[in-house]
């Protein structure tokens, strides 16, 4: 019976990742507003850098959203069916290694700014940084199955 009630649970709706991209839309537009007013004299690169750091936080917040709502069928390759098929339990574990690896990015592509700060890599280093760390981190996802084998 629970189970039931969990399919009943996940409807099929996208408004919430209509609102996730009109607020990355709205608080892109109030950084980029911020870093222009506030005039901190930040060079190219840390103002690259402090757009990247924003990035990932939209991402973060994006797979957060998806945990926090069981909705893992705004990720690519799952279908609304198969995710109101996979258990509350499933589909928490399956957001739940997607926001961990993005997580995992962050937190690597933060060390690689430190050093790129210290040995002052051209800032085109830097985006393409990030877009390889964000390129490697989704393929890793690739692995990650919603309903998992279990041999009986």
């Amino acid at each position: 019976m629970s189970m039931n009630n969990d399919k009943k649970h996940l409807g099929k709706s996208y408004k919430l990742l209509v609102v996730w991209f009109i607020s990355l839309f709205i608080f892109a537009g109030i950084f980029s507003a911020l870093l222009t007013r506030i005039d901190l004299n930040l060079s190219s690169k840390a103002t690259t850098l402090f757009w990247l750091y924003f990035m990932n936080l939209f991402i973060i917040s994006l797979f957060l959203m998806i945990y926090k709502t069981e909705r893992v069928y705004y990720i690519n390759y799952i279908t609304h069916k198969e995710a109101q098929e996979a258990t509350k339990e499933e589909r928490r574990t399956f957001a739940y290694k997607h926001l961990i690896v993005f997580c995992m990015a962050t937190i690597v592509f933060i060390i690689y700014s430190i050093i790129s700060l210290i040995f002052k890599y051209p800032t085109g280093v830097d985006v393409g940084a990030f877009t390889v760390i964000i390129i490697i981190s989704a393929i890793r996802t690739i692995p990650f199955r919603l309903k998992e084998k279990y041999s009986t």
